[in-house]
């Protein structure tokens, strides 16, 4: 990884306090620790997200359209109102999320992803 990639996920880490808001369109943040961060209404369209730790962190409202969340934990994240058009959700543990309000989510991205009976599903997917 390349100097500048480890500063700038050093950066949002140390700023997950609030990042509401934040634009991270098509930001590489693979690995990065933001658990409880608050994201909500953060723009990440095409964000590069694969295995972050993203635990109890408010995505509420954030566009996360093409993001990659492949393997990314997610358990009791905040979701709703969340745009997941065309995220790639394989693999990614999504215990304990409320995901009635997300917008855009797929039975295949459903599928895909790891679930449990805490992981509450919008009523068109079961």
């Amino acid at each position: 990884m390349a100097n500048a990639q480890r500063d700038f996920i050093k950066e949002v880490e140390e700023s997950k306090s609030n990042l509401s808001g934040a634009t991270l369109m098509r930001a590489s943040l693979e690995g990065a620790n933001l658990v409880n961060a608050n994201l909500k209404n953060a723009q990440m369209m095409g964000a590069f997200l694969m295995g972050t730790n993203l635990m109890g962190a408010n995505l509420m409202g954030a566009n996360l359209s093409d993001a990659n969340l492949r393997a990314a934990h997610l358990e009791d994240a905040q979701l709703g109102g969340a745009n997941l058009k065309g995220a790639n959700l394989r693999g990614a543990k999504l215990m304990g999320v409320d995901l009635r309000n997300a917008k855009n989510l797929s039975q295949t991205q459903i599928d895909s992803a790891i679930t449990d009976k805490s992981t509450q599903l919008p009523d068109i997917i079961k």
